[in-house]
Order: C-alpha cells, then sequence, then structure tokens
C-alpha cells in the first residue's frame, strides 16, 4: 500500500495538470514548435522563472503532453479491446474485434487532433522524443495485434506460407516486432500486421489533417471499407 501523499505533493500535482491544460490549448492555437514556457506562464499569472520548479525547459513540457497523450491513446485502445472481447467473447469473430481498436484511435484523433498531431504529426526541430513512450506505444499495438494472436492460437489465422522467402534484411529490420508483439508468427504474418499498422495510422492521419477534403466524401465510410480489407489482408476469419 502507497504512503498517503502529502499536501506538498498534492499541490505540485495539481499544478502541473493546471500547466499541462493551459499547455495544449497552446499546443492547438500555435503548434508544438512554438510552444513557449513564457507565454505558459503569461496565462497562469506566474513568474517564468515559477515555472521551471516543474518543467526544466521546453522540451521537457513536450515530453510530458506527449507522454500524456500516448498514456490517453493506449488506455483507450486497451478499453476497446477488452470491450470487444468481453462483448461476444469467443463467438466473434477476430475480423470484428480486430476492428475495434482503430475505430477507437480514429474516434481519439478527431477528438484530440492536437495530441494525435503531436505524437504521429510532424517531429519538433531539435526534439527528440523520450525512450518513455515506447511503453504506451507498445501497448498501443498490442491491443490492436490481441486478435491475430488469439486467433493463431486457435488455428484460425491464416498465415500463408510458413516457408515463404523474406529477404534475411527485411526480416531483421522487423524482428523486434516479431519479439515483442507477434512471437511464434511467420515472420510474412508479421509484415503483413505491420502493414495494417500504417495504414491504420495513415488513414486517420490524413483524415485529421484534412487531406482527404474534395478527395474522400465520407471518410468515416471509406475507413470501415479499409479495416475490412485489413483484416482480410492480415488473415484473420
Amino acid at each position: 500500500m502507497s504512503a498517503p501523499r502529502t499536501a506538498r505533493e498534492r499541490v505540485r500535482e495539481e499544478m502541473t495538470a493546471e500547466i499541462l491544460a493551459v499547455a495544449r490549448r497552446h499546443l492547438a492555437r500555435e503548434g508544438a514548435a512554438a510552444l513557449s514556457l513564457r507565454s505558459i506562464a503569461r496565462e497562469l499569472e506566474m513568474a517564468p522563472s515559477a515555472l521551471y520548479r516543474y518543467f526544466d525547459g521546453r522540451d521537457s513540457l513536450l515530453s510530458a503532453l506527449i507522454l500524456s497523450a500516448y498514456e490517453s491513446l493506449a488506455a483507450e485502445a486497451e478499453r476497446a479491446a477488452t470491450e470487444a472481447g468481453a462483448v461476444a467473447g469467443a463467438a466473434r469473430p477476430e475480423a470484428e474485434r480486430w476492428s475495434a481498436v482503430p475505430r477507437a484511435l480514429r474516434a481519439w484523433a478527431l477528438a484530440h487532433p492536437h495530441e494525435w498531431a503531436l505524437v504521429f504529426g510532424t517531429p519538433v526541430p531539435g526534439y527528440a522524443a523520450p525512450q518513455a513512450t515506447v511503453e504506451p506505444y507498445a501497448r498501443v499495438a498490442a491491443a490492436m495485434v490481441a486478435p491475430l494472436l488469439d486467433a493463431a492460437a486457435a488455428g484460425r489465422l491464416r498465415t500463408g506460407d510458413p516457408q515463404a522467402d523474406v529477404p534475411a534484411q527485411l526480416r531483421a529490420a522487423v524482428a523486434p516486432v516479431a519479439d515483442a508483439l507477434l512471437p511464434g508468427l511467420p515472420v510474412a504474418a508479421v509484415l503483413r500486421a505491420v502493414e495494417a499498422w500504417t495504414t491504420v495510422v495513415g488513414l486517420i492521419s490524413l483524415e485529421v489533417f484534412g487531406h482527404w477534403r474534395n478527395t474522400i466524401l465520407d471518410p468515416g465510410l471509406f475507413f470501415e471499407a479499409a479495416l475490412r480489407d485489413l483484416a482480410e489482408a492480415v488473415g484473420l476469419p
């Protein structure tokens, strides 16, 4: 059992949350590259030096925003995966379960476009995201591939020819995904899963960033059609 928080700790947590809330508003108005601790301090009616007690610079604040976005996205992906599995259980085709997470990612992105841009948009010049983002990012991917693992365990995943010739360099390129998320699957099946992931992220990004304008008139309908094709492509029944 953890020790109760002190009054000082509670005040710090509340102030940190307020700073992040203001930073998100600035992010929406000005973009990540223009994020400024000085302007955030001004809105909070704080001295810029006081803000440095919570974040030691712009990069520290950006990292906190990115981690918060990833954590929120991961929680939403896991919620969707859990609900999809619980509603229909084993009787529900894995292809239908698989679609639940991409739908949740799209809904989250449309509700939080600036945070989606922060994690999947153009990198901020001179900034490198912290290693801590790997864990929540992996949680999103794990939620998405869970139906593939279930289908494989039940012998229902169409993996194609397990002896398919995949160049050694390409095998090595996807080895981290294979080892961490899809152990035991043929490398060709891993490749298709990675292609599905990149397609989902790409489709959502095209919509969130406004690139479908006057091109795809119903992005939601197009997204659903793509999910059906992707479920077939990854070998889900």
